[in-house]
């Protein structure tokens, strides 16, 4: 979840909650680095008329 508001902090300082803490545990012992950021289209992620998907799902799938 993003905090709010979000201008006060940077980063990944920027959201909270349960799934912001595991991950950050989980870098700091798996010792990888990460970056969250918004979707850019704001969509989890469905498919639209022609099949295609967007928003999470399509920036995962042109990768």
């Amino acid at each position: 979840m993003m905090k709010q508001p979000s201008n006060k902090f940077k980063w990944n300082d920027r959201f909270e909650g349960f799934c912001v803490d595991l991950l950050r545990e989980m870098a700091t012992i798996l010792g990888f680095r990460y970056e969250l950021r918004l979707v850019r289209d704001g969509a989890y992620g469905t498919r639209d008329a022609q099949g295609r998907w967007n928003g999470m799902l399509r920036e995962l799938l042109d990768r």
